[in-house]
């Protein structure tokens, strides 16, 4: 009885909004919602919207007759995206089992994989050929624009090869006789299908662009990139920045099972707590110091946590910096120690503002002077390893987020308490009353 109604409400939303439900959904309730949205032509769509566990699950439940529904309902890059996650064996039958055309489409763009130019770019894209006139090419344009956007015309050879661009604009107020090699221009920015994307974002920075050629290794057209594409692209770099630098799993969101939480932090957790032992056993060595003089175990935590807060702000100036192409490796030694001086400079003037409210605390000048030295030489390892740590991750050829938050504390908390309590330590003397 209900049937009906659901069908009703269905169709009235957005497959956004359908999305964020399907989480909240049993087994069984999330296949009756999958055979529904087939029926009103919804499930291509809706699919698209899933990220994560949520789209994996699905798949597993539908059918390959389903999948290959969707599939032909998708666009040719977000059916590539469909089909890197499904396994090899199944993504294969599927493959087999579509036409010729659209199989030879979708395997050339999964040999170039998803983290390329290649993988991002729409096959699709309307190709206009050197010789062809103007009015023939806007009547073309006319029937294409129904179905696509278009911002720019591929103009190219007899074979295919990319010879410029043309622009709306040039398009309408050229002549109907002239053809388009009289009109484009040369002057076109491309990518070769084999660029990484993250090169592909920088480029659509640099050149403030709102789609871009893709060739292959011999200058053919193979595709374009909507400035949207490279949206998504930034995006998910970020988020995976931000993931990794707090030690996270760039698949694991809020809908992941508690099971799946705990075996993807774990890992990462132990090796925390191994390093935070390892600044434990420096302030064990120093036990005597602190049980003789109380008041260092006041001021510890401030030494070591400035250090950590300042080490994050290095590291998060130098992971964003090389993710988007601002760092030059070859100068790296210079960017290390221009990030060390500016610790040594903030490290100066906190440790003298910490050292004045010590005197005045406690009106020891010697504590005082004790804490402005160790809070001095904390920042300025604050900002060599904060620089350091993902220039050599990126040099290993690492993600240089990828666990560089674990290893900046720990240099931070064991150069602080020995800093601090080390000094401390040989001046135990002058200190004590």
């Amino acid at each position: 009885p209900g049937e009906r109604p659901a069908r009703r409400l269905l169709s009235r939303l957005h497959p956004a909004d359908i999305a964020e439900l399907v989480p909240l959904l049993t087994p069984d309730e999330v296949a009756e919602l999958w055979r529904t949205l087939l029926e009103l032509r919804l499930a291509a769509r809706t699919l698209r919207e899933l990220d994560g566990d949520a789209r994996e699950r699905v798949l597993e439940q539908l059918a390959d007759e389903q999948v290959s529904t969707v599939i032909g309902r998708l666009s040719a890059h977000d059916a590539v995206d469909l089909l890197e996650s499904l396994d090899p064996e199944r993504r294969q039958r599927l493959l087999d089992g579509l036409d010729a055309a659209r199989a030879a489409q979708l395997s050339n763009l999964l040999r170039y994989g998803p983290a390329t130019a290649g993988g991002l770019m729409d096959p699709e894209v309307p190709r206009f050929f050197a010789d062809e006139t103007v009015a023939a090419t806007l009547e073309r344009v006319r029937t294409l624009a129904e179905e696509r956007r278009l911002f720019y015309l591929y103009v190219m050879d007899e074979r295919e090869h990319l010879l410029g661009i043309v622009s709306l604009w040039q398009l309408v107020s050229a002549a109907p006789e002239r053809r388009l090699r009289e009109i484009l221009s040369g002057e076109v920015v491309t990518v070769r299908a084999d660029t990484p994307q993250e090169e592909v974002a920088q480029v659509f920075q640099r050149y403030d662009l709102l789609m871009m050629p893709v060739v292959d290794a011999d200058g053919r057209l193979a595709g374009a990139i909507h400035v949207d594409d490279v949206l998504d692209v930034v995006e998910a770099s970020a988020t995976e920045d931000l993931y990794r630098l707090a030690n996270l799993d760039v698949h694991e969101d809020l809908a992941t099972a508690p099971a799946r939480s705990v075996r993807l932090r774990l890992p990462w957790l132990l090796i925390n707590l191994a390093t935070a032992s390892l600044a434990a056993f420096v302030v064990s060595l120093f036990q005597e110091t602190i049980a003789k003089y109380v008041i260092l175990a006041v001021f510890m935590p401030i030494v070591a946590g400035m250090g950590g807060n300042a080490g994050t702000q290095t590291l998060t100036l130098m992971v964003r910096g090389i993710a988007l192409g601002e760092m030059d490796l070859r100068r790296s030694g210079v960017v290390i120690a221009r990030q060390t001086l500016v610790g040594f400079m903030n490290g100066l003037l906190t440790g003298l503002a910490l050292g004045l409210a010590a005197l005045a605390w406690e009106r020891n000048a010697v504590l005082s002077g004790v804490l402005m030295f160790a809070q001095t030489l904390n920042l300025t390892v604050a900002g060599f390893f904060g620089a350091l740590v993902p220039v050599a991750l990126k040099q290993m050829r690492l993600d240089p987020a990828l666990g560089s938050s674990i290893f900046v504390t720990t240099a931070t908390d064991v150069g602080g308490f020995l800093s601090f309590l080390g000094t401390s330590t040989l001046l135990l003397s002058i200190l004590s009353p």
